[in-house]
């Protein structure tokens, strides 16, 4: 990485930190429901992990604490952040694996799986991406797996644009953390990026590719956390 991509990388992550720190974007609630629902699906069976979009895996990393994991994958496209990753990985008593590569064609080329994380990556993806998406990863999880999509999602009738709009309102009013530069950058970020879809389009191409969706989690109208079983 460049000396300016990496300036840039560890401004973007720097903020990302602040917003995980304060809990902004429920990832606290979330977390416990991705621990519960682990717990409720294996108990103390041991189980491989397939964590696409990792990131430095920060926030995951502490959910597995305390299970018998056969693996760990965590994919990325980010050099910098998986040399994070790295560090905080490193407490897990199972063999890992570290790849830069994107998640399609992370979970494209892995073996079966028992537990595929996804946390705020699949947003990125367009529409048809996303069917995609579920269709692999029907394909990918070993039989009584379980698939963890935490994710924005829009409320049912919510336009892409008029999401962005009430996002970018919403997070100027509650992220007070952030100066007005990062606030905008966010912003800049999801307009241009960001394609959450409305949850009955994600539940529906679950459900073609013969995934059973497990209660949602929903801390916040837009943040939630959908879980789907393959049995």
């Amino acid at each position: 990485m460049s000396e300016p991509a990496a300036v840039r990388f560890f401004h973007v992550w720097d903020t990302y930190a602040k917003v995980v720190a304060a809990n902004y974007m429920f990832h606290r609630e979330i977390g416990e429901a991705v621990r519960a629902a682990l717990r409720a699906r294996f108990g103390d069976r041991p189980f491989s992990v397939l964590d696409l979009g990792c990131g430095d895996a920060a926030t995951f990393a502490p959910l597995l604490q305390g299970f018998a994991l056969k693996s760990y994958t965590g994919a990325d496209l980010s050099e910098a952040a998986l040399e994070l990753a790295r560090r905080n990985l490193s407490g897990l008593a199972c063999p890992l694996a570290l790849e830069r590569i994107d998640l399609m064609s992370a979970i494209e080329a892995s073996a079966p799986v028992d537990a595929i994380y996804i946390s705020f990556a699949l947003h990125h993806l367009p529409t048809n991406g996303k069917e995609a998406f579920f269709k692999v990863a029907a394909k990918k999880l070993s039989p009584g797996g379980i698939l963890l999509l935490a994710d924005v999602v829009r409320e049912e009738g919510e336009s892409l644009p008029a999401y962005h709009a009430a996002y970018c309102d919403w997070l100027r009013t509650s992220m007070v953390t952030l100066d007005a530069s990062e606030q905008d950058a966010i912003c800049e970020h999801l307009v241009n990026n960001d394609l959450p879809e409305p949850g009955n389009v994600l539940r529906a191409q679950a459900k073609a590719a013969g995934l059973r969706l497990l209660p949602v989690v929903a801390p916040q109208k837009w943040h939630r956390l959908m879980s789907f079983v393959s049995d």
